[in-house]
């Protein structure tokens, strides 16, 4: 599986080769270069790693984190210091690149569908007030269920998708205003 990782505004590739993962061992490549892994999940919740024989205790925190599978922000505490870090499976990172990208198309502020997929469900009406970062419609795509959010505090000013619905890469499915 491959991962996106930002940090200090630099992107790296994370490959982790999971097929021997029952017993804790994974080979990662970090940008090319291969590591063995051997982690063990501790009750604590911190997670005790060997890297290349290293040892490190690692704590995620995860509570600024949101229901939203697009939010990926993590704080990563290891040796005394916390690292923020950004990290996303690569079609999820494609996925919010693509929605970024197109929730700043000019004119009036819309809603695109990131990819071709199908719409499972509208979650809101013309007329509707929505707040930033809500639910507006739900896309399948690559089997995967994607809730697209509002850019802002706004009106909906058009639903232009049913559920049901077969959608195109960058067709409008919400006009708010």
């Amino acid at each position: 599986m491959t991962f996106i990782a930002s940090l200090r505004g630099q992107e790296h590739v994370l490959e982790v080769d999971d097929h021997d993962h029952a017993d804790g061992q994974y080979t990662v490549r970090l940008d090319g270069e291969e590591h063995t892994l051997d982690a063990r999940f501790m009750p604590s919740d911190i997670t005790s790693v060997l890297i290349d024989g290293k040892s490190y205790d690692v704590d995620l925190d995860r509570s600024g984190h949101t229901r939203d599978p697009l939010d990926s922000h993590l704080l990563v505490h290891v040796r005394g210091r916390v690292v923020h870090l950004e990290m996303l499976e690569q079609r999820r990172k494609r996925l919010k690149d693509m929605q970024e990208t197109l929730q700043h198309h000019e004119g009036p502020p819309a809603i695109y569908s990131p990819m071709p997929g199908k719409v499972v469900r509208v979650l809101v009406q013309q007329g509707d007030r929505v707040s930033h970062n809500q639910g507006l419609v739900v896309v399948e795509a690559m089997k995967m269920e994607n809730e697209l959010r509002a850019p802002k505090d706004a009106v909906v000013k058009r639903v232009a998708a049913q559920p049901g619905q077969t959608v195109a890469a960058e067709q409008m499915l919400i006009e708010l205003a």
